[in-house]
């Protein structure tokens, strides 16, 4: 499994943020910090529901979500709707982070994650 953070509750979002700054180079940005909370206030992931916060580049691919969601060998239903949160660092780089949609049963899960070989190096008007 890649390093995953699963996070079901305000207060394991709470303790992310907390040990955020100590991260290193796998910070997450504030955007996707704040699309995470938006995520857990709306209570749309129900009882069984969390969010998986990928820190690792995947490939994009369903075996490179599956490996991160780590349910092995339960069958996913990813949906194909994929939300994309733009975030930039304070180079100027521009990263794009996704926010997947998947099922296990009854469990809802959103899979927060970058990818490998994306453009990260753009700047908006290039």
């Amino acid at each position: 499994m890649k390093n995953a953070v699963r996070i079901k509750t305000m207060s394991q979002w709470y303790l992310l943020k907390q040990f955020n700054d100590y991260l290193g180079k796998k910070r997450v940005p504030e955007e996707v910090m704040r699309a995470i909370c938006h995520i857990l206030y709306s209570k749309e992931l129900g009882k069984d529901g969390y969010v998986v916060l990928c820190l690792d580049k995947i490939a994009d691919d369903f075996y490179g979500i599956e490996d991160a969601v780590g349910m092995y060998p339960n069958k996913l239903k990813l949906s194909e709707r994929i939300d994309e949160i733009r975030t930039r660092s304070r180079k100027g780089k521009i990263r794009s982070w996704y926010v997947s949609y998947i099922k296990i049963k009854r469990q809802k899960i959103r899979l927060i994650y970058t990818t490998k070989g994306q453009g990260d190096y753009r700047r908006d008007g290039e």
